[in-house]
C-alpha cells in the first residue's frame, strides 16, 4: 500500500468523500482556544494568534533545515492545503496544517496530526520522499502529494484531475511569482463559506458523514468511543439530521480524532525519527 493514502485518487475510485474542507471556520475561535488553553480576551487573543504565527515560521524553518526543502515551497503547500488552519479536517479525514491522511500520518510517526510540528515535519518529510521519488521535479512531487504517488505514475506525469491540475498550477503560480506566503492568514476574520466545507452551523448530516468516512461513526454509538453519545443532544431535536454542529461538537471532534491517532500510532510513540 503507498505511503499516501490519496484524496484526490479516492475520489475517482468512488471510495472516499470529496477533498478540500476545513471543519473549523476561520471565526471558531473560542474551540481552538480550547484546544490551545487560551481565553477569547481581545488583545489577548490577537497576541496568541501572533505567538502562533511565529512558532509556525520557526518549525517551518527547522523542517526546510531538516528535509531539503525550501522554507517557501513548504508554506505555499500548507496554504494551499489548509491555509495554516491546524484543526483543518477535510470531509476525506485529512488533518492539520499539511492535511495528512490518517494512514500518511501514522506511517509518518505522526501520532498527534493537530500538533504544528508534528504535522509540518511529517509533510515535509513527504514532500522531500515526493521530490526524491521524482526526480527532484518540482511539479510531480506536488501533484503526488496531491493525488499520490500512484497516480502520477499510472499517468507518467500530472494525473488528468482538475483539482490536482489547478493544486500544482496555484503553487507554482505562488513559488514562480516570488509571492509572499504570508503566514499571517491564520489571523483572518472572515468566515470560510461554500458547500464543500463544513463549519460551525454545518448540518449533523455532514458530521456523520465524515466521522463514517473515518469509520468513527455509527447509529448504535458501538464504536470504541461511543462516538454517536457524543452527539446526543444536537441530534435528539431532528429525524433527519439538519441539527447543526456547535462548537462543542467540534471539541469533541478534534478531542476524538486526536485520542484516536494517538492509539493508532502507540509503538511509535516516543520515537519520532523523521530522518530514518
Amino acid at each position: 500500500m503507498p505511503l499516501m493514502e490519496s484524496i484526490t485518487e479516492i475520489n475517482h475510485t468512488g471510495k472516499g468523500r470529496p477533498q478540500g474542507t476545513i471543519i473549523l471556520s476561520n471565526t471558531a475561535k473560542t474551540f481552538k482556544n480550547v484546544l490551545d488553553g487560551i481565553k477569547p480576551s481581545g488583545s489577548a487573543e490577537t497576541q496568541s494568534l501572533s505567538g502562533t504565527v511565529t512558532k509556525l515560521d520557526a518549525i517551518f524553518k527547522k523542517a526546510a533545515s531538516t528535509y531539503g526543502v525550501s522554507e517557501k515551497i513548504l508554506k505555499a503547500v500548507a496554504k494551499q492545503e489548509s491555509d495554516f488552519n491546524l484543526t483543518a479536517v477535510s470531509k476525506a479525514g485529512a488533518m492539520g496544517v499539511m492535511q495528512l491522511m490518517p494512514a500518511t500520518a501514522k506511517e509518518l510517526g505522526v501520532a498527534d496530526p493537530f500538533d504544528a510540528e508534528q504535522n509540518i515535519m511529517g509533510g515535509a518529510k513527504l514532500l522531500a520522499q515526493n521530490l526524491k521519488q521524482f526526480g527532484g521535479d518540482l511539479k510531480l512531487a506536488l501533484a503526488a502529494y496531491n493525488a499520490g504517488p500512484g497516480a502520477v505514475k499510472k499517468y507518467d506525469g500530472i494525473p488528468p484531475y482538475k483539482e490536482t491540475q489547478n493544486y500544482v498550477k496555484n503553487i507554482m503560480a505562488d513559488l514562480e511569482g516570488d509571492a509572499n506566503i504570508d503566514i499571517s492568514s491564520i489571523l483572518s476574520t472572515e468566515s470560510v463559506t461554500g458547500t464543500d466545507f463544513i463549519g460551525e452551523g454545518s448540518t449533523i448530516g455532514e458530521l456523520k458523514t465524515l466521522l463514517s468516512t473515518l469509520g468513527l461513526g455509527g447509529a448504535s454509538g458501538g464504536n470504541l468511543f461511543g462516538l454517536s453519545s457524543l452527539f446526543a443532544s444536537g441530534t435528539a431535536s431532528t429525524d433527519d439530521d439538519t441539527g447543526t454542529i456547535d462548537k462543542d461538537m467540534f471539541k469533541n471532534l478534534i478531542e476524538i480524532l486526536r485520542l484516536q491517532m494517538l492509539m493508532n500510532t502507540t509503538n511509535s510513540i516516543g520515537d519520532f525519527d523523521f530522518d530514518s
